[in-house]
């Protein structure tokens, strides 16, 4: 599904991560050293951030969002929609965003609700925030963020290796910029990403929290992160290309050469580069920024604009720029926006 909004603009974006760290090394005994550093070359990542167990998705981005607002000398009574896009929520009822409203101290009045997509998701959450604006709001918060890795088991080698923990806050307000999306699902891959029980259709018992072992040696019950490594990296190369070609069509940048940055949802090293690769695109216009942080899901690319302007990377000219998140669903997203003028705020260890 394609849309095409006038007159909407990223006001500005903040992201935050736990101060706790796993260094891999610290998992040599459990691991193995060489398997470790075997891994650790294909993904770029040698350490995630990690939230501690009062640490929630949601307290990462309402601090993300208290940051973005004190920054932009914004009352609360000026935010009338709150997206709260995140696979790991407060509660299983009520919506995390309501609990977010009520902290943040938001009007009664406000749009309020939560988006459960994960790499995906930022996009999606600022394609409804877009909507929302269209539709009479003045001002949307889209806050992106998970906990990964409350969800990982601790022997699961093939995935606590990857995730790591971050939240952000996105102001969408009316502007002067143009801003369009192209959205697509399928279903049929619901499996290759997914966590089997605890749900209604298998709830949790004990039987779903024993631990089993793989083949390949990794440990889970049905309650954690399952992951088809191979099928989710096949569904990515296969049609991200296609997206991202798609989306510069619909826009007015003529062809890939003409965009100045492509901001891609920062899976790993190995799948960012194999897609700049198929696209025939350099290393300066598919920035990656995995090491340190892993894959932090729906907060991928805001923390990915958030640690590239620490590092002075030159957003100020990147008026023509693709976002692009694909993952769990399956589910692939992207838009074209200009970012220009977008106002990207120097983060804090959340505390």
């Amino acid at each position: 599904m394609k849309f095409t909004f006038k007159d909407i603009e990223i006001k500005a974006i903040y992201s935050t991560t736990p101060k706790g760290k796993l260094d891999f090394t610290e998992l040599n005994t459990l691991f193995g050293k060489d398997e470790i550093e075997k891994v650790t070359k294909v993904t770029g990542i040698r350490s995630v951030r990690i939230a501690d167990s009062q640490t929630t998705a949601s307290d990462l981005c309402t601090f993300s969002a208290l940051k973005l607002l004190k920054e932009l000398d914004i009352c609360s009574s000026q935010i009338d929609g709150l997206i709260f896009v995140s696979q790991t929520r407060d509660y299983q009822l009520p919506q995390t965003s309501n609990v977010i409203q009520h902290k943040l101290n938001l009007p009664k009045s406000i749009v309020c609700f939560d988006l459960p997509l994960g790499c995906s998701g930022y996009v999606n959450g600022l394609l409804q925030a877009s909507l929302l604006i269209k539709g009479g709001c003045e001002n949307v918060l889209v806050l992106a963020g998970d906990t990964t890795s409350k969800l990982i088991n601790s022997r699961d080698r093939a995935n606590r290796l990857v995730f790591g923990d971050a939240g952000s806050a996105t102001l969408v307000c009316k502007g002067k910029s143009e801003i369009g999306f192209s959205i697509y699902n399928d279903g049929s891959g619901y499996k290759d990403l997914i966590i089997p029980a605890g749900g209604y259709r298998l709830p949790s018992s004990d039987d779903t929290k024993t631990n089993h072992k793989d083949e390949d040696g990794n440990f889970r019950s049905e309650e954690n992160l399952y992951m088809n490594g191979m099928n989710v990296f096949n569904f990515a190369i296969s049609q991200v290309p296609k997206l991202i070609k798609e989306i510069v069509k619909q826009s007015t940048y003529g062809n890939l050469e003409q965009v100045d940055c492509f901001y891609l949802h920062q899976a790993n090293k190995f799948m960012v580069d194999y897609l700049r690769k198929k696209l025939k695109l350099s290393q300066e216009k598919v920035p990656l920024e995995v090491d340190g942080y892993g894959n932090t899901g729906p907060s991928s690319i805001p923390l990915l604009l958030t640690l590239l302007n620490e590092k002075e990377y030159n957003l100020a000219n990147k008026e023509k720029s693709i976002l692009s998140g694909f993952g769990v669903g399956l589910s692939w997203a992207a838009c074209y926006v200009n970012l220009k003028n977008t106002k990207i705020i120097k983060t804090e260890d959340y505390e």
